[in-house]
C-alpha cells in the first residue's frame, strides 16, 4: 500500500507542476476541470462550484475572478435568476484544458503499469483495523 500511495503522490506532484507550468495553482486547474465537466450543461454556478471544490462560497468566488482576470472563464447571468452568475469557459480556457489532459494522459501512459501493479498487489493485500 505505500508503495501505491508514493506512486500517487509523484503522479499528483507531477500533475502539481504540469498546473504550475501554465500558471496555474492546482486548486485552480481543478475548478477549470469541475467547470469543464459538471453535469447537465455547459455552465456552473459559483455556489455550486463551492460544493463540487468543497470550499466555502466567498472563496469559489475570489477563485473566478482570478480566472476572469486570467481569460480562462467568464461570468454570465443565468436566464432563469438574474440574481445569479453563471461560469463558463472560455475558448483560452478550453485550450489550456486541452493541453493539461494531453499532458496528464502522456504521464498515465507512462505510469499505467506501475499503477495497476501496485494496485493489483494493493487489493490482495489483507485488511488490517490497528
Amino acid at each position: 500500500m505505500a508503495a501505491f500511495r508514493s506512486t500517487l503522490r509523484r503522479f499528483l506532484a507531477f500533475s502539481e507542476q504540469a498546473a504550475a507550468n501554465v500558471g496555474l495553482t492546482t486548486q485552480r486547474y481543478q475548478a477549470l476541470l469541475v467547470i469543464k465537466t459538471y453535469p447537465g450543461g455547459e455552465h456552473i454556478s459559483v455556489g455550486q462550484l463551492a460544493a463540487e471544490l468543497m470550499i466555502k462560497e466567498h472563496s469559489a468566488a475570489e477563485m473566478v475572478s482570478r480566472l476572469v482576470q486570467a481569460k480562462l472563464v467568464r461570468r454570465k447571468t443565468d436566464p432563469t435568476d438574474r440574481r445569479r452568475s453563471l461560469v463558463v469557459l472560455t475558448a483560452s480556457g478550453e485550450r489550456c484544458l486541452s493541453h493539461l489532459a494531453s499532458v496528464h494522459l502522456c504521464e498515465l501512459r507512462k505510469s499505467e503499469s506501475a499503477f495497476l501493479d501496485l494496485f493489483n498487489a494493493a487489493k490482495d493485500e489483507p485488511l488490517t483495523t490497528s
